[in-house]
């Protein structure tokens, strides 16, 4: 089954600086130009912690192959940054890459 690849998302790298107090800050800057992928809800798991309830949203992102995707790049999916968990390159093949991310 062909997914079908009609969301725009951008494809971020966290570079990190001190302020003037020394803290350390993140700046998102793109790796590339938008590009299309196909996007879907994986689940809507809830943990319960210290009497709270907190949703964990994970996503699943299929875009174009790329080699230089990794958990440490960022995706901006509309005004949403998500954090890739994991990168599956589907068994070596170079057709797609499957980004699964959770909500920042």
């Amino acid at each position: 089954m062909m997914k079908l690849k009609d969301k725009k998302i951008e494809l971020l790298r966290a570079d990190y600086t001190k302020d003037a107090e020394g803290f350390s800050a993140e700046t998102l800057v793109p790796i590339a130009p938008p590009v299309w992928a196909y996007f879907r809800h994986l689940s809507g798991k809830e943990i319960y912690a210290a009497m709270t309830v907190q949703a964990v949203e994970e996503v699943q992102f299929v875009i174009n192959w790329r080699r230089d995707i990794t958990t440490r790049h960022v995706v901006r999916y509309g005004e949403v940054l998500y954090d890739i968990t994991r990168v599956d390159t589907f068994e070596g093949y170079r057709g797609n890459l499957s980004l699964y991310a959770r909500r920042r």
